[in-house]
């Protein structure tokens, strides 16, 4: 019965994911998903949002960060809504490009040691998963699967290697 649990006579067993997510409400998703798309939009290249980035760093915080560092950066989304409400009167994920870059560009400051924080965490997790993506990986830089390559009959010299 351990090795097969859909056979339990109970019936359908439910299985819990492995990976947990944020505790986020869909404002903040959004949030988050227009934040990545602000720091690497979409051009002649795939953009973050088209790479899941904004997943990923859900996932990644949740199951790879302290709880004080997961609770930051949910507080960092409401701080950024609450920033574009007070220079727009908008929602952040309502806002265009140019607007965005704004909204970040004001809590880009040194100043203010929190918002400022929050925007190097999240600048930094956003690259760190975009350099880590399978696109970024193959099409922009040297990677390969297995590096080199295996001789298998390759005569061995009289003359041993001097070191």
């Amino acid at each position: 019965m351990m090795a097969l649990p859909a056979c339990s006579p109970e019936g359908e067993v439910v299985s819990e994911s492995l990976a947990k997510s944020l505790p986020l409400n869909p404002q903040q998703k959004l949030n988050l998903e227009k934040l990545v798309d602000t720091f690497l939009p979409e051009s002649g290249t795939k953009g973050a949002v088209s790479l899941n980035v904004h997943h990923f760093l859900d996932k990644l915080l949740a199951n790879c960060f302290p709880e004080d560092q997961q609770t930051f950066f949910v507080k960092g989304l409401d701080m950024l809504e609450n920033k574009a409400e007070q220079i727009y009167a908008s929602s952040f994920s309502s806002l265009g490009t140019l607007e965005r870059e704004a909204v970040l560009g004001e809590i880009d400051d040194e100043d203010f040691p929190e918002e400022k924080q929050f925007f190097d965490f999240a600048k930094e997790q956003t690259i760190l998963a975009y350099t880590s993506s399978e696109y970024f990986l193959t099409n922009f830089t040297n990677y390969e699967m297995i590096p080199g390559n295996y001789d298998g009959c390759v005569d061995v010299p009289e003359i041993p290697y001097k070191i």
